[in-house]
């Protein structure tokens, strides 16, 4: 199983360089494969700057099925010490990372965080990064945790829309893995498609009534007999005799399935009853 992670590298000109590694992102191989082979400045800024790594190996050795530029995130200009902690959160956050390892040019070591929400993880970086602050004007000695009554509107519906929509996608794919068993050799991405567009009809459906409902999304947005039908409008029975006229010569019309493993046939057999 993935364990997904950002590997940073944050400079004194306040830019975050960031890399996205796909497996065994935990600490216990990613952090110890940083500190005992990327530990210096010149080899942690080459390492966040590779763009994208499947994983690395006990020897050290970087393996990369994808080829991506590293994405540079801007914490300057306009911006104070909480809202580049905001901003640090954030990138993590729509990573997808589990875990994130940043490399500040200024400590000369990684600092990691681990992602249990943007919240506490602006708590971690204001405690890892605590020397990155003085870039950014004094240090208030009183308040070295983040002040969450000082963000900006913006920053709140930021925060709140990337949460809503963690919250309805894993909704979406607890749904999934639900119905999932329903339809057997179905495509995951038209079961996503579909109760992403029908999660309120199917909510609390039998599960009769929901392949029901995924017959008519499937026959609108897929291939099904459907596409054997003509302009001339048909009664079931007489739509299941016309196909049977036009494919049983060839044989296609007994080969032909529906998502149900139905033949043509025995799929206009049970919906003209």
């Amino acid at each position: 199983m993935a364990t997904r992670a950002l590997i940073g590298y944050f400079d004194d000109d306040r830019v975050l360089t960031t890399t996205y590694n796909h497996y065994d992102g935990y600490p216990d191989h990613l952090g110890k494969m940083l500190d005992k082979y990327f530990s210096n400045e010149e080899l942690a800024k080459k390492i966040a700057g590779t763009g994208y790594i499947s994983y690395i190996d006990d020897d050290g050795n970087i393996e990369a099925n994808n080829k991506r530029n590293p994405d540079k995130t801007e914490l300057g200009r306009d911006l104070d010490w909480e809202d580049a902690l905001f901003e640090m959160a954030k990138e993590i956050d729509n990573y997808g990372a589990d875990f994130a390892y940043i490399w500040y040019e200024g400590d000369g070591d990684w600092s990691e965080i681990k992602n249990t929400g943007i919240r506490s993880m602006v708590d971690q970086l204001a405690n890892q990064l605590a020397s990155a602050a003085t870039m950014y004007g004094p240090v208030d000695e009183d308040r070295k945790v983040f002040d969450y009554n000082k963000l900006t509107r913006k920053q709140i519906e930021d925060l709140e829309d990337l949460k809503l929509k963690k919250e309805n996608m894993n909704m979406i794919l607890d749904k999934v893995k639900e119905i999932k068993p329903l339809f057997p050799g179905m495509d995951d991405k038209i079961l996503v498609d579909f109760v992403k567009t029908h999660m309120e009809d199917i909510k609390s459906a039998s599960d009769e009534d929901i392949k029901d409902e995924f017959e008519e999304f499937f026959s609108v947005n897929y291939e099904t007999g459907a596409d054997y039908m003509e302009e001339k409008l048909y009664t079931a029975n007489e739509m299941g005799d016309k196909a049977v006229e036009d494919e049983s010569a060839s044989g296609a019309f007994e080969e032909a399935v529906n998502w149900r493993g139905e033949t043509l046939k025995e799929q206009f057999k049970r919906l003209s009853k």
